[in-house]
């Protein structure tokens, strides 16, 4: 057991200093750098060096100044601490972007970006079912990845993460008509490891992509004083984007997945006292009403 506790706390240890102290570091050297070159000198590495030696004198253990470089080395890693926490914090707004849950003074463009991939979405789905009714098999998968390329589902947000997201709800309540949100906390505690392990995998992933926005909003902010850190939040934020839509790809996927093996061993520990399985459309109505306990 505690050799159990001990490489748990390891593989945490790892983690705290993979996403927090290390970022921190690379973000807090930027930021000195800005603030000390600034727009006017912002590649000026002579001076750069001439500064940060003033800061730190090179024979500072000779001279027995230990107590300032050790203040600094403190502050240093405090700041970066700090920025990665900063930066987990932004993790949870910049998902919320990426996924089309704007604030409410976004919420007229959200409205028409929705409108417009629904109508693209619709024109797709419309030109599928022509195909499927005319009997084109050859042409249907093209016409599908066409439209799945949108959305799996009719548009409901105004950005495809979004749309992903919240697929695997609507997919499984028309599949089995029960509702994901009761239904999910019950499904986990039956999952068995193997199951479990890619989901957290999955959600860990793009958790860590989100955090990565919030990185590039750091250095977004930072270019106010250092432009050249405004391009490193840009590249960064695109990184963020194309990370997001891929671990929601994969997150919602395993997700359904999930539900479509597992549900059928959830269904038996409802069954009733009889042992008699009703419908499929008659059980989803009636476990959902059992999860919900008149909510």
């Amino acid at each position: 057991m505690n050799a159990f506790v001990t490489e748990i706390g390891k593989k945490l240890a790892e983690r705290w200093v993979a996403l927090l102290v290390l970022p921190g570091l690379l973000f807090t050297a930027t930021a000195a750098a800005a603030a000390l070159l600034g727009h006017r000198r912002w590649a000026d590495l002579e001076m750069l060096g001439r500064r940060l030696g003033q800061l730190v004198p090179p024979d500072a253990g000779a001279s027995g100044d230990l107590s300032r470089t050790v203040l600094l080395l403190l502050v240093l890693l405090v700041a970066s601490v700090g920025s990665g926490l900063l930066a987990n914090a932004l993790a949870t707004p910049v998902e919320h972007a990426l996924a089309g849950r704007w604030p409410a003074p976004l919420r007229r463009p959200a409205r028409a970006c929705t409108r417009r991939r629904r109508a693209a979405w619709m024109r797709a789905n419309q030109e599928w079912e022509r195909a499927r009714d005319a009997g084109e098999r050859d042409r249907l998968a093209e016409l599908a990845e066409r439209r799945n390329r949108i959305a799996l589902i009719e548009p409901i947000n105004a950005t495809w993460i979004g749309d992903r997201l919240d697929a695997p709800t609507l997919r499984v309540h028309q599949e089995y008509g029960v509702d994901l949100t009761f239904l999910w906390p019950r499904l986990w505690l039956l999952l068995p490891e193997s199951s479990r392990t890619p989901l957290t995998v999955g959600r860990r992933q793009l958790d860590d992509a989100a955090t990565l926005g919030g990185w590039a909003l750091l250095y977004l902010a930072l270019g106010a004083v250092w432009w050249p850190s405004a391009v490193i939040g840009a590249v960064l934020g695109l990184i963020s984007w194309r990370r997001c839509r891929s671990a929601a790809d994969v997150y919602a996927g395993l997700v359904e997945a999930a539900v479509d093996v597992h549900l059928e061993d959830l269904v038996d520990r409802f069954t009733d006292d009889q042992g008699v399985r009703p419908a499929r459309p008659q059980w989803g109505q009636q476990i959902t009403e059992r999860f919900r306990k008149g909510i």
